[in-house]
């Protein structure tokens, strides 16, 4: 992995690395990580886990990168997701170190490392090496939102041929300045960001600031950012505050993801970057994560499409109760991927493993279809799929036309039981042109735009949809 990224770095020296304190050159990172890694390399034999628990996101990529010239295996966290997050990590994964660089918010027998004093704390590290990570180049965790995360655990090979497919696609330059906006715990930034960055040689500006539109407008602008990844959340309010005031900038290429895209979000972006190159990507942790792209001359036309496979990667859509059964265009079904990034499988969990690696083929969790040009659309999450009166409604399906209703500025879709079975529930934010709309008259608006199997039969508004470090939306699972 490290004779890679050194190849990388070596071939940009002049390019630079940055944040609001901080900034080295790509020759001075080189030197930093070679110094960090020969520490490493004394204190830790070749394998050993390293969990990277850093506040700066410049800290992180330079423990991520130490990690790898001492041949070592990293586990980055986020203290964005709270404390039982990451005690949840460290239990699954068991770490032989914890890289920091101000304090680690939960209790750690172990070796704690401190990357901004070289400081060794509590050195009395005893480690097994796992044969099992004989390949591995790093373990991400997923987000874990509705129960204990997952360690998947990423090949050498597939993070390296994961970074080169995108950069194939991805029209981005030496020239560029990149700004990453979350933490490299997620892999989406990680090898879609910061590792395709390294690997064109663009400046690379980390932002560590509490999420706020007018923070992150100002540090694109005084830093001259010409690329930009996230969801469509953080884009959609990034737009309405471009629409709002006067900022000025000078984004020539946006890639979209982490959440399904509405058209009614593409349309705000787009009309807020009219000039702009528009990516729409689809994912996850478990294939390394990047799997599919709508190239920006198709964005206007599909924006809710996430386009076609990566080079080396296919799709198939297979029928929600036979594996076996793959579906025409146009049919809805579980998404399955094979590629040479798919995960070697989730860090001790070898029953988890099998659940989702068939045949040489990821099982996603995600329902899908392609259409007539083989594009692909994600419709939902397998889990968070409605069976109302055996019939499989997804979620999404029904706030992307509650959201046109121009009193709604957003709403959640989830499952609930009654008497009478399991039943359609829906969290509503409303803004100022509702006028105090009643439940009654709400539900009136539903029957003029939903088919009658699709009307909620229970109702709440709510400040705001509550949503995970990353900008996810938190869907609420029925129980019964």
């Amino acid at each position: 992995m490290w004779a890679f990224i050194n190849d990388c770095i070596s071939q940009n020296e002049a390019s630079i690395l940055f944040d609001k304190d901080n900034k080295i050159s790509y020759s001075e990172l080189l030197k930093i990580v070679e110094k960090i890694g020969d520490i490493m390399k004394k204190l830790l034999p070749s394998k050993s886990k390293c969990a990277i628990l850093c506040d700066k996101g410049l800290n992180t990529a330079i423990a991520i990168l130490s990690c790898w010239y001492a041949d070592l295996v990293p586990i980055p966290m986020s203290k964005n997701y709270g404390e039982n997050h990451c005690k949840n990590i460290i239990e699954l994964t068991n770490p032989d170190i914890i890289i920091y660089d101000k304090n680690i918010p939960i209790s750690f027998s172990g070796t704690r490392f401190n990357i901004i004093t070289n400081e060794i704390i509590n050195n009395q590290i005893v480690t097994k090496v796992e044969d099992i990570l004989h390949d591995i180049a790093v373990i991400m965790c997923t987000s874990g939102t509705t129960g204990i995360p997952k360690g998947a655990m990423i090949t050498k090979q597939g993070l390296i041929k994961n970074v080169e497919n995108i950069a194939a696609y991805f029209d981005i330059k030496k020239d560029d300045t990149i700004m990453i906006a979350r933490p490299l715990y997620h892999c989406a930034v990680l090898t879609g960001e910061f590792l395709v960055s390294l690997y064109k040689g663009l400046n690379i500006g980390f932002f560590d600031e509490s999420y706020n539109p007018v923070s992150l407008i100002n540090f694109i602008n005084e830093n001259n950012i010409t690329v930009l990844c996230g969801t469509p959340t953080l884009f959609n309010h990034i737009s309405m505050c471009l629409k709002r005031t006067d900022y000025k900038n000078n984004i020539k290429t946006i890639a979209v993801s982490g959440e399904c895209l509405s058209k009614k979000i593409a349309e705000n972006i787009r009309s807020a970057f009219p000039n702009v190159y528009i990516y729409n990507i689809y994912g996850l942790t478990e294939a390394a994560p990047r799997v599919s792209y709508l190239s920006p001359e198709y964005f206007d036309e599909y924006p809710e499409s996430v386009g076609i496979p990566l080079n080396d990667t296919f799709i198939k859509i297979v029928d929600m109760e036979n594996r076996e059964k793959e579906l025409q265009n146009n049919m809805h079904g579980k998404i399955m991927i094979k590629s040479p990034s798919i995960m070697k499988g989730y860090y001790n969990d070898e029953v988890l493993t099998k659940s989702v690696l068939i045949d040489g083929w990821l099982y996603t969790g995600d329902i899908g279809y392609k259409n007539a040009n083989g594009f692909l659309y994600i419709v939902s999450r397998a889990d968070d799929m409605i069976i109302k009166a055996g019939m499989n409604i997804s979620p999404k399906e029904i706030e992307d036309i509650i959201n046109e209703i121009d009193i709604i500025d957003g709403s959640i879709v989830y499952g609930i039981f009654d008497e009478n079975g399991q039943n359609i529930a829906i969290d509503l934010v409303l803004n100022n042109k509702s006028d105090n709309i009643s439940i009654k008259e709400l539900m009136k608006l539903f029957a003029d735009v939903l088919p009658s199997y699709q009307i909620p039969t229970s109702i709440n508004i709510v400040d705001k949809i509550e949503r995970n470090a990353s900008g996810k939306i938190i869907r609420r699972r029925a129980s019964k």
